[in-house]
This record gives C-alpha cells, structure tokens and sequence, in this order.
C-alpha cells in the first residue's frame, strides 16, 4: 500500500536546519574562557563567541603542557642565573682557548708566552692594582 498523501497529524519540523560547512566562530590566538555555571557554557572572554566545552578542555590540556615547558626553561634560566659567577668570565675564557693546547697566553708585561701551569703564587688585589698603576706609569697615590 502506498500513501499518496501524508496524514494530516505529522508535524513538519523547520526550526532547525543543520549546516556544516560552517567555520569556527571563534578565531582568537590566545582564548581565555569564562564559565558560566548557570547556563552550563564556555565562553570566550576576548570575542563572547560560545565555546564547546569540549573544545575548550582539550585547549586547556594542550596550554597547560605549553604552561609546564615554560616553567620548566624558566627554573633552568634560574639554576644557570644562580650559577653564574661574573668573576669566573676570564677564567672561563682562558679556560677554552686553554683547552686545546693550541694557545699559551702571553705575560702582559713582557709579552713572553707562558703555561698556566707555571700561575702557582697570587698576590692580593690592592698589591696588584697599585703595581699596574706603577708599571703603566700612573702617579702612586
């Protein structure tokens, strides 16, 4: 049996209509989201554009693994902020051009080269500061 009419109790349905080539509304970089428990949504904060919650969840896991690298490179700038001795930038850079025992460091005084092996006596500071002044022929105070 074929109807050739429809019965005149089915009610047509044209409030809603499904379009899925649609784009995401929201398009902000760096979404920021406000909940509203009342109405059970996630909302952009920057734009207002509703947010599917699951959308916004997995953002959020995605941002806290980015928020985590970032504070672990941040606590690695602190040990090497906390391990940085300004006095020691010489040293280092005598160090290096040391190491491969291709260079010797020359005497500032008589230019001659020398190993630095052969540093073994130090003399206090105010000693030195007063016999460079000397030695560059500055007036002695």
């Amino acid at each position: 049996m074929v109807l050739e009419k429809l019965p005149d109790k089915i009610v047509e349905l044209d409030q809603i209509r499904i379009n899925r080539s649609l784009d995401k509304i929201c398009t902000c970089k760096k979404r920021k989201f406000v909940m509203d428990t009342t109405n059970r949504r996630v909302i952009c904060s920057s734009c207002g554009v509703q947010i599917d919650p699951h959308e916004a969840m997995l953002e959020l896991a995605f941002n806290g693994e980015r928020l985590k690298d970032q504070v672990n490179r941040l606590l690695e700038q602190q040990k090497q902020l906390a391990n940085y001795k300004p006095w020691l930038v010489a040293v280092r850079r005598i160090e290096k051009k040391y190491r491969g025992k291709k260079m010797l460091p020359n005497c500032p005084r008589c230019d001659e080269p020398f190993y630095l092996e052969e540093l073994v006596f130090w003399t206090g500071k105010e000693f030195a500061e007063k016999r460079i002044r000397t030695w560059k022929g500055e007036n002695q105070e």
